[in-house]
Formats: structure tokens, sequence, C-alpha cells
């Protein structure tokens, strides 16, 4: 777990220096990849995460039913309560506590200390991806293009690929190709039953649910793309396109 716990330490800085570096008028402004949400807003969830899985609050009944609606409730409930309780704050004493959290949480991503009872074993990729998908959208949301082949963009991927895979297998199929430009994956039990193609990058934001059914269908298939647009939304769907 040492390097996650690197890559997840890396990233929060860079982002945390991104975010210090904004005009105070840019802290406010809103996020088209988080609807009702802020730049201050997902600097406070960010916090929020870290600090919560720390203390042992995990939303578990999210992550036992993945896209479900009573799961995604779960979870709206679980993150709003990390904003709502930061919001009246300035950003960079939110900041300051996302500093101190992740350094309280390191020896847990590192595998040194166990996490609280109730808190996955695969915490560590959860932050970093939570982290990475995050931090492309207050990129896009002051129009600014970078890190889109960094690590957590593979990790990731790699991760939510891992989710879909179980969701497939738990249900018997079909299962589905993954083609970006530098890698081909199976979810999936069995001869796959439809290929999707797209860049890293793409994939990325897709499986994290920040792209429309419209945007899917767009990308390059073969086969029917229906029968698998809903597990590109774990936390629901995304009806107006999101283009970066």
């Amino acid at each position: 777990m040492a390097d996650l716990a690197e890559i997840y330490s890396d990233t929060r800085t860079q982002l945390a220096g991104f975010v210090s570096s904004l005009p105070e008028e840019d802290l406010d402004r809103p996020v088209p990849a988080t609807p009702g949400w802020s730049i201050r807003d997902v600097v406070a969830h960010l916090t929020g995460v870290v600090e919560r899985l720390a203390a042992g609050d995990f939303p578990a009944e999210f992550f036992a039913a993945i896209g479900s609606e009573p799961g995604i409730a779960v979870l709206n409930d679980w993150t709003g309560r990390q904003v709502d309780d930061r919001r009246p704050r300035p950003v960079q004493e939110i900041l300051d506590e996302w500093e101190k959290a992740a350094a309280a949480a390191a020896p847990m991503i590192r595998g040194e200390v166990p996490w609280p009872e109730g808190v996955v074993p695969f915490a560590p990729h959860i932050l970093v991806t939570d982290l990475g998908i995050h931090q492309h959208d207050v990129y896009g949301a002051v129009g600014v293009v970078r890190d889109r082949d960094a690590v957590p963009v593979r990790i990731g991927v790699a991760t939510y690929v891992a989710g879909i895979d179980i969701r497939l297998r738990a249900s018997g199929g079909p299962s589905l190709r993954l083609v970006n430009e530098h890698k081909e994956v199976v979810a999936g039990p069995g001869e796959p039953a439809a290929t999707v193609r797209a860049s890293r990058f793409e994939l990325f934001r897709a499986l994290s649910g920040r792209r429309s059914p419209g945007q899917l269908r767009a990308y390059e298939w073969e086969g029917d793309p229906e029968p698998f647009l809903e597990l590109f939304y774990p936390y629901g769907v995304r009806e107006e396109a999101l283009v970066e």
C-alpha cells in the first residue's frame, strides 16, 4: 500500500496547491461534473472522505449495491453531510484540515495500521480513485487540461473495471471488453458480448458517470451498447453531456 499512499499524498498536494492559487471568486465557481457543488464543495468532500474513512464511517450500503437507488441515496447523504458541515468555512481552513486528515490516514493507506472495523480493505484504491476523479472535476470547472495520463487516472480505470467485473460475474454477464490506447480488458465471465473503444481518460470519466448516455453511445462500439450503459453510472445517470 506504500505506493498508493505516495500517489494519494502527491496528488492531494498538487490539487491543494492548484486550489490555493485560484482567485477567491473562482472558489465558488460551479463544477459542471458535480451538479450543485462548487470548487469549495469539492474540496470539502475530499477532506470529508479521508477524515470519515479514518474514523470508521464507511457507506457500506453503497458498495454492497453499486448503482442501485438505495445505495446512491446512502452515498449522497454521506457526501452531502461532509460538504454541508464545511461549507461555511474558508477554503484554506478546509485545505489545512485535509492535510491533517490525510496525514492521520497515511499509515492506514500504507497498510501499517488496520482500518477501523467496517472499512473495506480496498479503501486506499477508493481514496486515490475519488481524488483523481475530483481533481479533473476541478480542472474542468476552470477550463484547465492537464494530468490526463496521471497515475490516479490509470488506477481509477482499473478500479472501476474491477467493480464492473464483480457486478457482471454476480449477475452472470454478459461480459464487456473495454479497449483504450494502452490496454484492453474484459469485465465479466466468458466471451464479450460487446466491445467499447475510447481513450483511457475518456473511459475514466465515463466510468465515473461523467458522460451522458448519448456520449457513451457515440464511442466506438462493436455489439449493442444498451445492456452495458447502466454500468457507467455508479452514482446515478447523468443526462446532460459533459465535454472536457
